[in-house]
């Protein structure tokens, strides 16, 4: 490397700690923008959520909350919704959401394009400078993101989804709105009181960091764990994989061994049935002998696990605080290896040639 890499004066690091503030000004500017995106796919036969990388776990984390709220929400890839439209038909009676915080990546904008052809109702979310052609309503988030490795835009945009969620609920009476609302108005706080606890996630890191690493979660909260990866090998080209928790079960986890470290997203609230089994799967790793760190509560089923307490919200709301943990674990990843989690890995010359195309 041509330089030391970075630590908290790092994009990352200081994009990550901003977003308490940045949460709070999302909350305030989009409850009329999801008022007005509430009421143009409200009543839409189908509700496309499209996206790329991060913007696709948003995506998926969104299809949760609007078919909570009552829609026929499904998330798709953007390379798949654009170059398989035979395989995604798209009607004039459907909406499309495209999540694309930069607004620059190639496949995201031929779904844009897709979606305006097809005369379906667009909308998307984006930075604050974002361009979206044919978008019927730009759902603004933050400003553009300095580093390579996301992370207060991927939490305002799984807000500003939620936000919509909400509005949806309330115009189709689902009973959901109230409590949704509620633990909206309260994320900003308890993202502040989480990126307080620094420590606790250094130590795990620290002992992780020359570990084959493996998350895994459920529901919701199977794309936090997806999430993860993409910010750990991101921020610090780590070892690191993940695969929903009964996917991870049938077969990949007998490739965890003694002393690998192992992220079970485990939050309060969840499907009760869910609960169950993320205790057995612990369970399992425990047996192995995997370092297990817990997010959102423990288990009794691994009575060694570190555990990250973490509040209780409604499960469909709960990956926008569940992955700030996660995201402070790719960062300390970063420190302890030495990486810079600035440059997706464009600080070496054979990767910055390597990644020449067009993302």
């Amino acid at each position: 490397m041509s330089e030391p890499p970075p630590t908290t004066n790092s994009a990352m690091y200081q994009t990550m700690h901003r977003q308490p503030a940045d949460l709070t000004a999302t909350l305030e500017r989009n409850w009329e923008p999801a008022q007005s995106a509430a009421r143009l796919i409200g009543d839409r036969a189908r509700v496309w959520l499209v996206g790329i990388g991060t913007s696709y776990h948003a995506a998926l984390v969104g299809e949760w909350l609007l078919r909570g709220a009552g829609l026929d929400a499904r998330a798709v890839n953007s390379l798949d919704f654009a170059a398989y439209p035979d395989s995604y038909p798209l009607r004039g009676d459907e909406a499309v959401i495209v999540l694309a915080h930069t607004g620059t990546k190639s496949f995201s904008s031929l779904a844009l394009q897709r979606a305006t052809s097809a005369g379906a109702t667009v909308l998307s979310v984006g930075s604050l400078t974002a361009e979206h052609p044919g978008s019927q309503l730009v759902l603004r988030t933050i400003e553009r993101e300095r580093s390579a490795a996301y992370t207060s835009s991927h939490t305002n945009a799984m807000l500003t989804l939620a936000q919509v969620a909400v509005e949806v609920a309330s115009l189709k009476g689902t009973g959901k709105d109230s409590a949704w609302r509620s633990a909206l108005n309260t994320m900003p706080s308890q993202v502040e009181a989480v990126l307080g606890r620094q420590e606790e996630v250094r130590s795990v890191a620290v002992s992780a960091a020359q570990s084959r690493i493996y998350v895994t979660g459920a529901g919701p909260n199977g794309a936090t764990a997806l999430e993860a990866v993409i910010k750990a090998r991101e921020a610090a080209i780590a070892d690191i994989d993940a695969l929903p928790l009964e996917q991870f079960l049938h077969g990949p986890i007998v490739s965890v061994n003694e002393g690998d470290a192992a992220v079970v997203v485990n939050v309060k609230g969840a499907n009760d049935a869910v609960a169950r089994r993320t205790g057995e799967i612990a369970g399992v790793l425990h047996r192995i002998g995997a370092r297990i760190w817990l997010i959102g509560q423990g288990v009794a089923e691994a009575p060694n696990a570190t555990v990250f307490e973490l509040p209780l919200v409604p499960e469909e709301i709960s990956p926008i605080l569940a992955v700030v943990p996660l995201q402070m674990f790719a960062y300390e990843l970063a420190v302890a290896r030495k990486a810079n989690p600035d440059r997706f890995r464009r600080d070496d010359p054979k990767y910055a040639n390597a990644l020449s195309i067009q993302l």
